[in-house]
């Protein structure tokens, strides 16, 4: 039997009293079964009338490690704070993340599994609702997928098809991202020169590449992340930003290929593969958990939350629409469309919704209400005109 790593997640706080009693209490929601996993809050110095009280009670409450920067140091030196932490007690890997995020039970293992495919990954990056040009799409992420368990349930859903899975990228991101500790011993820190924040991990990620790492997506490690929180309430970016152009100019003028290899990575087709299988994977298990009904565009839905909604009938050609919590996945379908949809969940739906469709209709009639299970069929005419 194989000895349990360990694991410091260090999560670097900056003001964001809500935002962070949910990353806590997600924290000590993770469950491992690879590792023996410690947490480790670093309060880089908030300036919040209180918070750094709360903080730090609230750590205490929960049996976490809690440290305050006497000064602020911004986000590089505080991330280099748990990059030194796990270095000097000797940690198998540290995960830097930020406090705006929401853990399912599984990331650490994910996070774990994803990196022992190669012995050659440096970093191993979580996937999200909000990570850069990796971000699976979601039509209202804040809304639909902030909750304990959605997080936990889409986790399980993506280690369906890529557990143990690790996909190499341009860059890694820190809003979650787990890396060696011996990594760290040979690329070193973060570099001070970004100031407080932006583009740090983008460098390092490119330090380690150049010294013969791979930087990876863990595509079953799915983690919420709201997204700038903290560097809004710093100032570092104004509302109508996303990054900080000094350091963007700094990472063009040390890495000048960059931004092709990120060209090369978008229009490649790794990453709409990664999505459609994903987006797949989500509306079918969702489907099959908690139903599925079929209409058309415009039909009013009946109020049942976390039921599937197919939609469309329409282009693109040989697919019909399909949405969950703000997910969307296209469907295939052949000559008889609703024969492919229940193919594709595997089950009839609960309702159907139909217009005048005598193809659809003369379908349902032959097919789909045939054997034991009868969906509910109801006319539909639209309310308004």
């Amino acid at each position: 039997m194989s000895k349990r790593a360990s694991v410091l997640l260090a999560v670097t706080v900056y003001n964001g009293r809500t935002l962070v009693s949910r990353c806590l209490e997600s924290a000590k929601h993770i469950q491992s079964e690879l590792a023996d996993v410690d947490v480790l809050v670093l309060d880089d110095c908030s300036p919040e009338g209180g918070f750094s009280e709360f903080l730090r009670e609230t750590c205490k409450r929960i049996d976490v490690n809690f440290y305050r920067s006497p000064r602020n140091l911004g986000i590089v030196r505080n991330v280099n704070l748990g990059l030194l932490s796990a270095v000097q007690n000797d940690y198998d890997y540290v995960i830097i993340s930020n406090s705006d995020v929401v853990y399912s039970r599984q990331t650490v293992d994910h996070l774990i599994e994803a990196a022992r495919t190669d012995a050659r990954i440096g970093s191993v990056t979580a996937w999200s609702n909000n990570v850069s040009i990796y971000s699976i799409p979601n039509a209202a992420p804040d809304l639909h997928l902030s909750s304990q368990e959605v997080v936990d349930w889409l986790a399980a859903s993506l280690a369906g098809p890529f557990r143990r899975s690790a996909v190499d990228i341009p860059a890694g991101i820190s809003f979650c991202i787990l890396i060696p500790t011996q990594v760290v011993r040979d690329v070193g820190l973060m570099d001070p020169a970004f100031g407080r924040g932006y583009c740090e991990e983008t460098d390092w990620s490119l330090r380690s590449l150049e010294r013969g790492y791979r930087i990876c997506l863990a595509p079953a490690a799915f983690v919420y992340h709201q997204g700038r929180g903290s560097t809004l309430a710093a100032g570092m970016v104004s509302g109508g930003h996303t990054t900080v152009p000094a350091n963007e100019a700094l990472i063009d003028f040390r890495y000048p290929l960059f931004r092709s290899q990120v060209d090369a990575f978008v229009h490649g087709g790794i990453r709409d593969e990664l999505w459609r299988s994903a987006l797949q994977c989500i509306i079918r298990d969702a489907g099959k958990q908690f139903d599925y009904r079929v209409g058309m565009d415009g039909f009013v839905a009946d109020g049942s939350g976390d039921a599937v909604q197919v939609l469309s009938w329409g282009p693109p050609s040989g697919s019909v629409r399909a949405s969950f919590r703000g997910f969307e996945a296209l469907i295939p379908v052949g000559p008889e469309p609703f024969g492919s949809i229940r193919s594709f969940f595997g089950t009839d739906p609960k309702k159907v919704w139909l217009a005048d469709r005598p193809m659809l209709t003369r379908e349902l009639g032959q097919r789909a209400l045939a054997g034991p299970s009868h969906p509910s069929t109801s006319p539909f005419y639209p309310a308004r005109i």
